[in-house]
């Protein structure tokens, strides 16, 4: 048999003096009445004297000797408390998470809004920037995770989670817009893409195998597609990131004779998370949303 003073012991305690006897006590914690009489008992036997007298026709009140333990037992609990506040603020630190525009825009609503339904009180802080810095920002324990896009030769196949496609994008109103079109076609093209430091550039400039072909910003997805529909320069986009505008046939995919550089959605993380933990929970979500 315990020794010590348990927490259960000093919660009872304090209900009863609060409340002024056993029964309102055990109303006050939800507790059945034979429960919190039980706990009183334990506590008598690991005092080795009475805490409650009972007098006739009165509920049960504190001895001296209980009354005493009061403070202590006020105190047991209060440290008890801020034990398990500062257990639950760690176990809900927010995670930070990093990714590049097009997954956050397009990815990752979706599952965001499954994990927030299931941890209502953990915050994601979303962390927006180029693929390879934030590969190293997780390196460096910055972000707890990161999404990123990469070509053939820098996926990882133990943390994929799904192949993606990029698209040449053009006006519907382009020259190249209803022709099958070679890579020697391309070769004095000027590209549009949102980050020119991105995967996209060194794939697309080793694919078309021109010097003459121009690599410029747009700054933002939405500025590659306004950029399509007001000249003849080429948007470079997942495909994810401009269905609505294709299937709309607000701007036409370019169809290659040579198949384009294949993409990858990769998952980047420091270490394996706990199971069960809110970041385990978000992945899981998020592989769950990438390969739907």
């Amino acid at each position: 048999m315990s020794k010590d003073l348990e927490v259960r012991h000093c919660r009872v305690l304090l209900a009863v003096q609060e409340h002024g006897g056993v029964s309102a006590a055990a109303q006050a914690l939800g507790m059945a009445q034979s429960t919190v009489s039980e706990t009183l008992l334990s506590l008598e036997r690991l005092l080795g004297a009475p805490v409650t007298v009972r007098r006739p026709g009165r509920e049960a009140t504190l001895t001296p000797q209980a009354e005493a333990l009061l403070p202590h037992a006020q105190s047991l609990l209060l440290a008890s408390e801020a034990a398990m506040a500062a257990i639950t603020k760690r176990s809900h630190a927010p995670i930070r998470l990093g990714t590049v525009e097009s997954i956050s825009s397009f990815l990752l609503p979706a599952p965001l809004r499954a994990f927030r339904s299931l941890w209502p009180d953990v915050d994601v802080r979303i962390t927006i920037g180029v693929c390879e810095e934030l590969r190293k920002r997780v390196g460096r324990a910055e972000l707890d995770v990161a999404l990123t896009i990469e070509g053939a030769a820098r996926a990882n196949s133990d943390s994929a989670l799904s192949p993606a496609t990029l698209r040449l994008l053009v006006a519907p109103a382009h020259p190249l817009a209803k022709s099958v079109v070679t890579q020697r076609d391309l070769t004095t093209s000027t590209f549009l893409l949102a980050d020119p430091e991105g995967a996209f550039t060194g794939l697309l400039r080793t694919w078309v195998g021109s010097a003459a072909a121009k690599f410029e910003s747009a700054g933002s997805i939405d500025g590659v597609k306004r950029g399509v529909l007001q000249s003849d320069a080429i948007g470079v986009l997942p495909d994810y990131a401009v269905a609505e505008e294709l299937a709309a046939g607000a701007l036409i995919a370019l169809q290659v004779d040579t198949p384009l550089p294949p993409i990858s959605l990769q998952l980047t993380t420091l270490h394996a998370p706990a199971p069960s933990s809110p970041l385990d929970s978000l992945i899981a979500q998020i592989r769950e949303a990438a390969r739907a």
